[in-house]
């Protein structure tokens, strides 16, 4: 970009006033901006390429600048950043993508924290020196707002094909990428593996935060899961299928449901006892299962087939071993590089919708 270009450059280009522009760029309008002249002033900075962050002001000064990529967890930004990096499959994402932004683009990953969502000039001092926002899970509307008046990319990335939405999105653009993989399909994967190895007798222990459980504010990954599950087991007359679910202790840390597997299944052993095969929501849930089969006296891996999934780090070397499964890491952090890459060069392309493939794996 050259740096000569800025929003005096972007006013003359779409034929208004400079202050238009700033006030387009950072919501400050006290009228309505009309959709034609916002129209050309988006226009005019994706054409010259322009971006308003902080990046240019160290540019001109001979400072050293790395790129920045930030990452909001859509599903609630409010969180402590050390609380967002400590949720398992949230860290797994983060470790994969910091390593590739490092080692492929040179760039930093930054966690956002945002203390009132419905702040536009608190998600505009967040924005202020990124070049990229990656989005996990609910997407937020003065976040693609934001993003769309700086001229800024965006790339969705979730477990499922389906999104919350926060805010109201009249008149906003949803000018994202999104790069998404299907947990029911991964439910399905694991339970067509069980079958062909003569699997009959299922049971699926679910999260306990599935809408049945937590109608207000369910996980959409629970619940694309719990239908992956029932989506299959309908798929295979000749086998019979049980949903368990532990109980709703409104307290959603994921290590607490290790616990909470154990005292459902403890209670549930009768069920147990006649099942061939369990498939658990995540591996914390199925080292719960795991825990109580051995209890019972029962192999997992031979009296009874047993998975996860997330292959979470921290479950990669336990005893027993599990059947997992999880996106493909590698395809989804090219994939998220490709993007970065393209869309940091030229912002005129159309968002691209992107479905990444499931692995699974066996230990």
């Amino acid at each position: 970009m050259d740096n000569k270009i800025n929003i005096n450059t972007i006013a003359k280009t779409a034929k208004v006033s400079t202050t238009t522009v700033s006030n387009f760029i950072n919501g400050t309008e006290v009228f309505p901006i009309s959709s034609d002249t916002r129209g050309r002033v988006k226009s005019a900075m994706r054409k010259l390429n322009y971006r308003p962050h902080i990046g240019g002001v160290l540019m001109r000064r001979n400072a050293p600048r790395r790129g920045r990529v930030g990452f909001v967890m859509g599903e609630d930004v409010r969180s402590p950043i050390l609380h967002t990096a400590g949720i398992p499959i949230v860290q797994r994402i983060l470790c994969e993508l910091e390593k590739a932004l490092d080692e492929r683009l040179d760039m930093n990953l930054e966690i956002l924290r945002i203390k009132d969502e419905d702040s536009r000039a608190e998600w505009n001092a967040r924005l202020l020196d990124l070049d990229c926002v990656i989005n996990f899970g609910q997407v937020n509307n003065l976040l693609c707002d934001s993003l769309s008046r700086r001229n800024l990319p965006m790339i969705e990335v979730y477990s499922a094909e389906s999104l919350r939405r926060h805010g109201d999105f009249t008149g906003v653009e949803e000018e994202y990428d999104f790069l998404y993989w299907r947990n029911d399909r991964q439910i399905e994967l694991l339970f067509e593996h069980f079958h062909r190895a003569g699997r009959r007798n299922f049971i699926f222990v679910s999260s306990c935060n599935i809408k049945a459980l937590r109608p207000d504010y369910y996980g959409y990954d629970a619940e694309m899961k719990l239908e992956g599950f029932k989506r299959a087991l309908a798929a295979h007359p000749d086998a019979s299928g049980l949903v368990l679910s532990p109980r709703n202790a409104g307290d959603f840390n994921m290590f607490r449901e290790f616990m909470l597997t154990r005292e459902l299944l403890t209670r549930e052993r009768e069920a147990l006892a006649g099942a061939d095969a369990v498939i658990c929501h995540n591996d914390i849930v199925a080292q719960g299962a795991a825990s109580t089969v051995i209890e019972l006296g029962r192999v997992p891996g031979k009296d009874i087939a047993l998975s996860g999934e997330g292959d979470y780090r921290e479950f990669q070397h336990w005893h027993p071993a599990i059947v997992t499964s999880c996106v493909d890491y590698a395809k989804l952090t090219d994939r998220v590089c490709d993007l970065i890459r393209r869309r940091t060069a030229d912002r005129t392309g159309a968002p691209c919708r992107t479905e990444i493939p499931t692995l699974l794996i066996e230990r």
